[in-house]
């Protein structure tokens, strides 16, 4: 038995020495074949600039460091890959038939540029009319099993890809990118940053190269999670199935503007990517306790996505407050979009200052919109928008600067100093726009106090992104009839200015408003609305903003003055604000 030992201890010295004697071997010498092969294969430089030896290990180890490997001639950067040491375990027996069976992979201090040019090439393509691998035949499994994919360890990676077309780059720094067997699968982490945002990411990894499935996979993006099963099938058509869940999920870093310095259009004239829901199907649940946006909080958010034949459904269900919104929206390949939105009883006050848009009212509303555009573009589907919006504010209070836009000397007539501070008693508000061509008609528009209603009439051109609405105040009160005239709201959309429409005042004399109603009340000028249980528009509070809102309004005359002069001034100032919130909105 001793005997026996030793000789196992003889067999294992020699082993070892073998292995390390292989160590001592200088593989730099073939370089330069290495490199021409790659050069034959795939018309790029490959570069092996340091050492390039076998690692002392039971499993033969080929250790490579500062290798490069050259970006396409019309690339914008010299390489496409670098890294700083490279290494790769290769099983035996497989080499002794001459195949090469590579079990584990190390890299360190990695840099990889992808990018396509401008007809959309990758330079991943090394040469032009290069056929694709030929695909398996069917019965035969078609993919490579996932078993025979590498371990992989990877530190300090940088990634980044180059849109051609755009001209728009994506960057992550990485430092650590690890796979490592788990049963008959994998366990996959990526830790790093993306874009700027801190990203982690785990989850197992089974199946093959044909269907993968991500289980107990949790991906966290700037300090915000989301989890869930995922599954990929390859076989067909591909197609990403799965559900997903997070209990807050805050996507302001992702959609949060630059505070409206680029002096740029309200909606870009990049292209989408539309064309990308013709390459796969999709069938995914997304569940979130709260959804954030700023200071705006969704809760109990259901989203089910369905993309089947180039169309995507995204009919979203949540709630603003505890009042139930919801939101669908379609598209296709073709850049055919729809958009049906339906809120009740919402606190829209609230929802303004959340979005820090203005904390001039404080009253629930009802909101209904039915869109439809088409284009590659934000530009091009508003400026072929279709369809209408409704909006009906209910009772609440409204910040005396709003009545600026009629008269400073009015606002002071409706909010007597010292009890009622800075607010006045909103009755009702509706507004309804018939959208063509982008281009949306102000079909009802209205605002009622307790003393003074005002109807408006006029156009929103969204593919010119500019406003022009006529204002008209009609006192309740014969008396204050002197101090109200027409103030026009005119210019671009995200900094319009307000002026006396010396036109209007020239028309005619106001009369008070009178008490007839409107044959079917808010119904009849706002179709989408609800007028059920729970709903503003079933209130009844809007029977005159409605009978004022379909009748032609009068010209008013009045005293032009100084005082006139500097109410639309200040009112021009209150809605320059909101419109530099709404470009915060759209990332302008």
């Amino acid at each position: 038995m001793r005997k026996f030992l030793g000789f196992i201890l003889v067999v294992a010295l020699l082993l070892a020495g073998g292995l390390y004697a292989l160590t001592l071997i200088d593989l730099g010498r073939f370089a330069p074949q290495i490199e021409a092969a790659a050069k034959d294969a795939t018309g790029r430089t490959l570069r092996i600039e340091g050492p390039l030896r076998i690692g002392f290990s039971l499993v033969p180890t080929i250790v490579a460091e500062k290798v490069s490997f050259s970006n396409a001639e019309w690339g914008t950067k010299p390489n496409m890959l670098s890294a700083g040491r490279l290494e790769l375990e290769v099983s035996l027996l497989p080499l002794l038939s001459g195949n090469v069976d590579v079990r584990r992979v190390e890299i360190e201090d990695a840099d990889i540029f992808l990018e396509t040019d401008r007809r959309g090439r990758g330079n991943w393509v090394f040469a032009e009319g290069e056929a694709p691998p030929a695909a398996a035949p069917e019965g035969e499994g078609g993919g490579l099993a996932l078993a025979g994919v590498p371990e992989l360890n990877v530190s300090n990676f940088r990634f980044a890809y180059r849109d051609g077309a755009t001209g728009q780059v994506s960057e992550a720094a990485l430092d650590e990118v690890t796979l490592a067997a788990k049963g008959s699968g994998y366990h996959a982490v990526v830790e790093g940053k993306v874009n700027g945002s801190a990203v982690s990411f785990a989850s197992d990894i089974a199946g093959d190269a044909t269907s993968i499935a991500l289980n107990n996979a949790a991906l966290t993006v700037a300090g915000t999670s989301i989890g869930g099963d995922l599954a990929l099938d390859l076989r067909n058509r591909p197609k990403l199935s799965g559900a997903l869940i997070s209990p807050a999920f805050d996507v302001t870093p992702f959609l949060k503007g630059n505070g409206g310095s680029s002096g740029g259009p309200l909606f870009s004239k990049d292209p989408l990517p539309f064309d990308a829901l013709t390459s796969a199907d999709a069938d995914l649940n997304l569940a979130l306790d709260e959804l954030r946006y700023g200071k705006v909080t969704l809760t109990d958010l259901k989203l089910p996505l369905k993309l089947e034949g180039g169309r995507l459904s995204a009919p979203l269900a949540a709630s603003y407050r505890g009042r139930p919104v919801k939101l669908g929206l379609g598209a296709d390949g073709r850049g055919n979009v729809s958009l049906d939105a339906d809120a009740t009883n919402f606190d829209l006050g609230k929802l303004l200052s959340d979005l820090e848009l203005t904390t001039m009212l404080t009253a629930n509303a009802d909101f209904g919109a039915r869109l439809k555009g088409q284009g590659k573009s934000l530009n091009a589907i508003a400026s072929s928008l279709n369809g209408q919006t409704n909006l009906v504010i209910g009772q609440g209070t409204i910040n005396s600067r709003a009545f600026a836009i009629v008269s400073d000397d009015l606002a002071r007539i409706l909010i007597p100093s010292g009890e009622s501070g800075s607010t006045a008693k909103l009755v009702c508000a509706i507004s309804r726009f018939d959208f063509a061509g982008g281009v949306g008609k102000a079909s009802a528009l209205a605002l009622e106090t307790d003393t003074l209603i005002t109807t408006g009439s006029g156009n929103v051109d969204l593919g010119r992104e500019r406003i022009d609405l006529l204002f008209k105040p009609k006192p309740k009160k014969a008396s204050l009839v002197s101090l109200a005239f027409p103030v026009r709201l005119s210019g671009p959309l995200t900094s319009p200015t307000t002026g006396l429409d010396r036109a209007g005042v020239a028309t005619g004399v106001a009369t008070a408003v009178g008490g007839a109603a409107l044959t079917g009340g808010v119904g009849a000028l706002l179709p989408l609305m609800s007028t059920g249980s729970g709903s503003v528009a079933s209130g009844g509070e809007c029977g005159a903003a409605a009978a004022a809102a379909s009748q032609e309004s009068s010209g008013v005359v009045g005293t032009i003055g100084g005082a006139a002069e500097g109410a639309a001034k200040g009112a021009g100032e209150v809605l320059e604000g909101v419109g530099r919130g709404i470009g915060n909105i759209f990332g302008q």
